[in-house]
């Protein structure tokens, strides 16, 4: 992954949602639009800690790795199990690893090299692992034939900022859509990459239909996370 790929995604990660009272009428489109909030949420910072990790590992920069693994113990994650609405195609491959802090540090340590430095920094980052824990995001492991969607039915709160991520192996092209319950766009994420990102702020509670669309000849598994 290229360095200047990995400014555009930390770039990416780090835009803002909005925050407004929720409005029970449920006729539009579900989307709050000029309001913007400068929370960070559990979901933004799995996946500036995936980003940093894929970039260390290609890299093999061990720096990257440990600062990766910070932010990634820093989150509490669960595994859950999304609503499928439609797939294209039955799973062929197993899930792909979604690394977690441990991970991180173990290739830190190996690419170090006994490095006196990296090593404190390895163990100061150990010795935090309980510290400032955010709950709330959850994951799944997905899965998209070729040329085809996955679609979820996942249920987002009014006046509260809605997250989504999701990233592949690198074998193909990957895009997301999202749609309220009334067919309206509400965003989408179209790049050549097989890394997603959504953020907004749903008006009122209701259920989005998030679309994960391959556009490649080759079948793939996924993660997806979301707050």
């Amino acid at each position: 992954m290229k360095m200047s790929s990995l400014l555009a995604a930390t770039a990416a990660i780090a835009l803002t949602g909005s925050v407004i009272a929720q409005d029970a009428d449920e006729t539009g489109t579900n989307f709050a639009e000029d309001q913007r909030s400068e929370e960070t949420t559990g979901v933004e910072q799995l996946a500036l800690s995936q980003e940093l990790y894929a970039y260390g590992v290609d890299a093999r920069d061990p720096l990257a790795l440990v600062v990766a693994a910070r932010i990634r113990q820093g989150v509490e994650v669960e595994e859950r199990e999304y609503e499928i609405a439609e797939q294209d195609g039955e799973p062929e491959e197993a899930e792909i690893e979604f690394a977690s802090a441990a991970d991180m540090l173990d290739e830190a340590r190996v690419l170090a090299r006994g490095d006196e430095t990296l090593a404190g920094l390895i163990a100061e980052v150990e010795a935090d692992a309980s510290r400032g824990r955010v709950g709330g995001p959850g994951r799944a492991s997905g899965w998209v034939g070729a040329r085809g969607t996955t679609s979820y039915n996942i249920t987002f709160r009014g006046g509260e900022r809605a997250a989504i991520w999701a990233s592949g192996p690198g074998r193909t092209d990957l895009d997301m859509y999202v749609y309220d319950q009334n067919g309206n766009l509400i965003c989408r994420h179209i790049d050549y990459s097989d890394r997603m990102s959504c953020f907004w702020t749903p008006r009122w509670t209701g259920t989005f239909t998030v679309q994960i669309r391959n556009l490649g000849g080759v079948g793939v598994s996924y993660n997806m996370v979301t707050n």
